[in-house]
């Protein structure tokens, strides 16, 4: 069977993510962070669902993740975010393995719905959508929008790293949560969890997966497995 991940422009990271997953330590549950699957151009709207060859990639990265997990699948309140959920899970289980739908992650950037949205099409205007969401995402990490708006970034992963960790407080050593946002999210949580700053834009099925150590977690994100000191913060 012809492999979407190995056909599509934006796949290599994806697929990256996937042969990684094979390279948990499996002593240890893990936490996936994800962006959706493919969606239409931005211009099309916001709250837009997955294309259809999106739909396939998701359900070929959930077919072909390890066997001997249980997963656990989150998402955003926003369409796509929830159809790669799904479908990444349909992947899971047509393979025989063990996944759950938990539901809606509980917390959010957004304050205000309205004016956010105006601020990111301010951000798109004139520019490829990789630029656009660049634009819109160091706006928004240097404090340019109002916290009435869009809840500041450091705050935001603040506030991401005590659930994720809330999530895995009772996990089996089989556990794999797996979060599926936006790419504006992944930067953040790079950015301020582990200090990755130098990486070409999120594409989608893109992202990085934690495991948890007395005094550091181990990242593995673009092919490259890594150990990072918790921030000054993070006493969860």
């Amino acid at each position: 069977m012809s492999s979407i991940l190995e056909s599509i422009e934006w796949g290599k990271p994806a697929l990256e993510l996937v042969q990684q997953a094979w390279e948990l330590d499996l002593n240890a549950p893990a936490f996936m962070h994800i962006r959706h699957s493919e969606r239409p151009p931005v211009s099309a709207g916001l709250n837009l669902p997955l294309t259809d060859r999106g739909v396939k990639a998701a359900y070929e990265f959930g077919r072909n993740l390890p066997v001997d997990r249980k997963y656990y699948l989150y998402h955003t309140n926003i369409d796509r975010n929830q159809m790669t959920a799904e479908n990444m899970q349909k992947g899971i289980l047509d393979r025989k393995g063990v996944s759950k739908i938990m539901g809606e992650i509980p917390v959010a950037t957004i304050i205000d719905a309205e004016e956010n949205a105006s601020l990111m099409m301010r951000a798109f205007e004139g520019k490829e959508e990789a630029g656009g969401a660049r634009t819109h995402f160091y706006r928004w990490l240097s404090g340019l929008y109002p916290p009435w708006v869009r809840k500041p970034s450091l705050e935001f992963a603040q506030q991401g790293a005590f659930l994720m960790m809330k999530n895995l407080r009772e996990a089996e050593p089989d556990d794999l949560h797996v979060w599926v946002s936006h790419e504006t999210w992944i930067a953040a949580f790079l950015m301020h969890w582990l200090g990755e700053f130098s990486f070409d834009w999120i594409s989608y099925m893109d992202g990085f997966i934690l495991q948890f150590h007395e005094g550091y977690m181990m990242s593995f994100f673009r092919g490259e497995k890594k150990e990072v000191k918790y921030p000054y913060w993070w006493n969860f």
